[in-house]
């Protein structure tokens, strides 16, 4: 996979990512001193699996490979799932 292809499968992940982790860093950040503990370690959870997935999808658009990256994409997938799961359980309490 060349350079351009790489970086046209990276930026959509990348701005996708980009708008998941910016309203949740900034409500972690506004709402800190409203919830507890559980709340906020919850929040700090979101925030860092947000965070590895935005650095995976850059990572698609820096690191080389010979073809799609199939393994970065479903890890990026994955690190979504889980953090829409830390956040049910976030909203539940």
């Amino acid at each position: 996979m060349d350079a351009l292809m790489r970086r046209r499968l990276a930026v959509p992940l990348i701005g996708l990512s980009l708008l998941m982790v910016v309203p949740a860093i900034a409500g972690t950040w506004v709402l800190w001193f409203e919830f507890g503990n559980t709340y906020r370690a919850l929040s700090v959870a979101v925030g860092v699996l947000l965070l590895a997935q935005l650095g995976l999808a850059a990572s698609i658009g820096v690191r080389p490979a010979r073809d799609v990256p199939w393994l970065r994409i479903a890890m990026i997938a994955l690190a979504f799932m889980l953090a829409c799961g830390v956040a049910a359980v976030r909203r539940s309490l």
